[in-house]
């Protein structure tokens, strides 16, 4: 009985602490040629009217606060025709997006408008395609008295190509996005979402983004921590997004399987920290359960998403988004008064191997995990690590709760799903 009423005291902490905060949730995507008649993509193997319905099978299924979207045709009905026939559909009236800008494929946001408005946009001029620069705002309570939180969203998709020439234009688009953000003095609440197209950490576009720059040393985060050579890397299976096939009989999606981390949200360290007012909280490949290593998004079956959605992934692009959500304090949403937690990134849902990164300068000093029946499956009581691996294969599927104590005696609860 004892252990059975500590979970419930855990799961009714998890309950007051979402009450108590807001969520945003982020995708980025990679629509691949939407609405674009393009060398081997046209009407047929890459139809506008079915890509719609996948692409709002898999909207209605995230629900995303933001959308940053790839690889758009260049007109202005393209880019509404998302907002038409995917986002406002069914009764749904909240989304709204920015105006149209770019040529050949363009970049998009669309947003909820009932949590966010557009304050602002620019284009950074960036080869082959320009860099968009959107700043937003919450809407909160406070927003009456001039009291709101900004977020600055660049979208970007950086050149493809494993040719030298190739990483080399990716470099010169990054430092151009880097110093546009160092010499504007944005440092707070950033995201850069898109295609970047890139093999691995070492290549000098992801070093530029992630490399102390400016007055501030300002530099840009992978919420994962995931930095590594990841191009055909089975140990980073777990976040390749590229491609969702193995074969293409229509000569329109790239092969190979899921190989590739091509697809990011990077972020500023006070998102991580939650020091501005926005605090990140997840991220997540999805259809992307560790199982799909050189093989596509529905072969072998993926139960990380419903089969109807896991189909749609499938025929929609060669690309799977990636999703990553905030939370933010409506209440009062002055950054001084913001909760600081712990930033933690995991998997979740889990599926053989449990990875918890925890992006604070104290390490973890323990963790304890229960069933919903309160049993406790896991304890390690001796660790002094940042980054913890634990076998979840031998547990049944459902729901667990996990508690983290940093070596500060800062706890954070947090819930996983197998």
């Amino acid at each position: 009985m004892r252990s059975v009423r500590y979970i419930l005291l855990l799961a009714s902490i998890l309950l007051v602490r979402l009450a108590a905060a807001d969520t945003l949730t982020i995708m980025q995507y990679n629509l691949m040629y939407y609405d674009k008649e393009y060398s081997d993509c046209n009407s047929t193997n890459n139809n506008v009217d079915a890509k719609d319905g996948y692409l709002r099978t898999i909207l209605e299924y995230v629900q995303p606060d933001i959308l940053t979207v790839n690889e758009v045709n260049d007109a202005v009905a393209s880019v509404e025709r998302i907002k038409t026939n995917t986002l406002n559909v069914n009764g749904v009236t909240k989304y709204k997006r920015a105006n149209f800008s770019g040529d050949f494929l363009v970049n998009m946001i669309y947003y909820n408008s009932e949590k966010l408005e557009l304050k602002s946009q620019e284009a950074i001029s960036t080869y082959p395609r320009e860099t968009n620069v959107y700043k937003l705002y919450l809407i909160t309570p406070n927003l009456v008295n001039g009291d709101t939180i900004f977020i600055y969203h660049l979208v970007t998709h950086l050149k493809a190509g494993s040719y030298d020439s190739d990483a080399q234009a990716r470099a010169t688009a990054a430092t151009k996005i880097m110093d546009y953000l160092v010499t504007n003095g944005i440092n707070k609440n950033v995201i850069l979402s898109g295609d970047l197209n890139l093999y691995g950490a070492s290549e000098a576009a992801f070093v530029k983004f992630t490399t102390p720059a400016g007055t501030n040393n300002f530099r840009l985060y992978d919420p994962l921590n995931m930095v590594g050579e990841w191009h055909n890397d089975y140990q980073y299976r777990y976040i390749h997004t590229q491609s969702t096939r193995t074969y293409a009989d229509n000569g329109c999606f790239s092969t190979g399987g899921l190989d590739d981390r091509f697809d990011f949200i990077l972020t500023s360290s006070d998102i991580l920290s939650g020091t501005s007012g926005i605090k990140f909280h997840s991220y997540v490949t999805l259809g992307q359960d560790g199982n799909r290593y050189n093989s596509s998004v529905v072969s072998p079956s993926n139960t990380s998403v419903p089969s109807e959605v896991a189909n749609a992934l499938y025929n929609m692009s060669d690309h799977l988004p990636v999703i990553m959500k905030v939370t933010y304090t409506s209440e009062n949403t002055s950054a001084s008064t913001t909760e600081k937690t712990i930033p933690i990134s995991y998997n979740n849902p889990v599926s053989d191997i449990l990875r918890i990164n925890v992006l604070d300068p104290n390490p973890i000093k323990s963790i304890y995990i229960y069933n919903i029946l309160g049993n406790m499956v896991y304890s390690n009581s001796a660790l002094e690590n940042h980054t913890i691996n634990i076998d979840f294969s031998q547990n049944p599927s459902g729901i667990y709760l996990a508690t983290l104590q940093l070596a500060d005696n800062r706890k954070r609860i947090i819930k996983i799903i197998k």
